[in-house]
């Protein structure tokens, strides 16, 4: 017999928080919460914490969201499970990173769910057939290139059209410094680059104005 979990959920979706003990019936789902922080502040007991990627609800921009999130959770001693309709490798990827033990598409069946969040209590990390190549990806991601945060900020300038000099005024350096960081993220991606906009590979990499600073 599948020994029950204790579940918590993060979610900005109010149908999904109510609805949560219902559709995952299999276990027990004890509370739910639309953000991290009242996740955090109320710091309730849980074997899993299935974690929404977008939690920025009504206009909640400052609550923390994507990797931030996770990296919160997981830092905070709880077994992440990312529930999600995301489906950008390179976001995922990053999830698992900052600390995720699983990643669930929300497309899946109830039964890929229960039975992830019972493998994610027993220590097992679990990617979903719906994800294909995530765990290939995951597995090689110390390969994958990396931007610094500097460089992230360039590329965010760069993708809303912005020029070198007004991104060099707006961070406080020089014109030719800026070029420099864009020429760095352009040696890293120099093949998608080819054939995508600086904007493309913001969304490719999940690099969205509220986790610019992840």
């Amino acid at each position: 017999m599948t020994r029950r979990v204790r579940v918590v959920g993060i979610d900005d979706d109010t149908i999904m928080r109510d609805g949560l003990a219902l559709l995952l019936t299999a276990h027990d789902v004890t509370a739910t919460f639309p953000s991290v922080t009242e996740f955090l502040r109320a710091a309730p007991r849980a074997d899993v914490v299935l974690v929404d990627l977008k939690l920025s609800g009504t206009g909640r921009v400052a609550e923390l969201q994507g990797q931030a999130a996770v990296r919160a959770v997981a830092g905070a001693g709880y077994p992440v499970l990312v529930y999600t309709n995301e489906r950008r490798r390179a976001v995922l990827v990053g999830c698992l990173a900052a600390g995720a033990r699983g990643v669930v598409h929300k497309a899946e069946p109830l039964d890929a769910l229960a039975d992830a969040v019972s493998r994610v209590a027993e220590g097992h990390t679990v990617i979903t057939q719906a994800l294909t190549g995530l765990a290939e990806l995951a597995g090689r991601r110390g390969r994958i290139p990396s931007l610094s945060p500097r460089q992230r900020e360039v590329l965010a300038g760069r993708a809303r059209g912005e020029s070198f000099a007004a991104i060099a005024a707006r961070l406080f350096i020089t014109p030719k410094t800026t070029e420099e960081h864009m020429a760095k993220v352009t040696e890293k991606f120099a093949e998608y680059l080819r054939t995508h906009s600086p904007a493309d590979l913001e969304r490719h990499l999940g690099l969205d104005p509220a986790e610019l600073s992840d």
